[in-house]
């Protein structure tokens, strides 16, 4: 069986031949919180202390298993892109992207012996304490190690999930939600054109549309940190669908950048979310929400100078 699995090189994003040995970690991987980096770090040192000539890497679906399954899979955290740049940054090498339609009806069995050992050349494995697989999801972590030669099994980390990051992220809870992921939630997407009433508010914006999948936190207005190629900003962001200019009632991201001055029409924008000031509200007229942004925006650089 040749199962399409794409080997990621972190490095530069190229596709690559499957390395002559790999240390797999295996999973989901949404969000890449505290728990998951444990996973990653049991990997690498892994390689230093058994398996000095081995690459280490990540087993994960270019879709999630769930959007395949239910119909109301739960909104993601990362898209696939941002979860392939945080493997890079925690010291991953490859990134194995398997379609899961394709494997879904592998037994546990198979699944080991014609992907992890055949096609990926795994050589260890390191998995969650609720990790499954196979053809609905019978295999456990068990079962892996007994047919692996070596298999490291991270217990559960208390209090950390991405479920419950999910939770507090459609609270508004970002600072809690934060601490759980390790760094700030964030939304990368190109800049799109909006209607300019920002720029004739007095305070232009960006607007940006949240990738499809992607969960969209509570609605309301953030202190936000932004890099746009090498330079970084501070701003606040309004995450909602602007009841008080708009109908459409689609939801979208609109940053007013401190200190910026140009446009930024069709380059991606990364906008990390550091602090929630209010629920996103319906204004009168635009007299008073000219006069509320004012206020955001004076509430937003007193908790930066707290951030700071």
């Amino acid at each position: 069986m040749q199962a399409p699995l794409l080997c990621i090189s972190l490095k530069d994003g190229a596709v690559i031949p499957t390395p002559p040995s790999l240390i797999l970690c295996l999973g989901n991987f949404d969000g890449l919180h505290v728990a998951h980096r444990q996973l990653l770090a049991r990997a690498k040192k892994l390689r230093d202390s058994r398996f000095p000539s081995a690459v280490c890497g990540v087993f994960c679906f270019s879709q999630p298993p769930l959007e395949v399954l239910n119909q109301h899979a739960p909104a993601q955290l990362f898209t696939t892109e941002q979860k392939l740049a945080a493997f890079s940054e925690a010291g991953m090498e490859v990134a194995i992207l398997a379609d899961f339609s394709a494997l879904r009806d592998l037994t546990p069995k198979a699944f080991v012996k014609e992907i992890l050992l055949e096609q990926c050349h795994t050589v260890a494995a390191v998995c969650g304490f609720n990790y499954h697989f196979g053809k609905g999801g019978v295999g456990d972590a068990s079962l892996l190690s007994s047919l692996l030669d070596t298999v490291e099994v991270v217990q559960e980390v208390p209090g950390v999930s991405s479920s419950l990051i999910r939770s507090l992220l459609y609270e508004g809870k970002i600072e809690q939600a934060n601490a759980l992921l390790t760094r700030p939630y964030s939304l990368c997407a190109p800049v799109v054109h909006g209607k300019g009433l920002g720029r004739n508010l007095g305070t232009p914006t960006v607007n940006q549309q949240f990738p499809k999948s992607l969960l969209i936190p509570r609605h309301g207005v953030y202190l936000t940190s932004c890099q746009i190629g090498e330079a970084s900003y501070f701003g606040i962001s309004n995450v909602g669908v602007r009841p008080t200019v708009d109908q459409d009632g689609v939801a979208n991201c609109e940053t007013y950048l401190f200190d910026f001055d140009g446009t930024l029409y069709g380059k991606e924008l990364t906008v990390c979310f550091l602090k929630f000031l209010r629920p996103e509200q319906k204004f009168s007229s635009k007299e008073e929400l000219m006069a509320q942004i004012q206020k955001d925006i004076e509430q937003a650089e007193k908790a930066l100078k707290e951030l700071k």
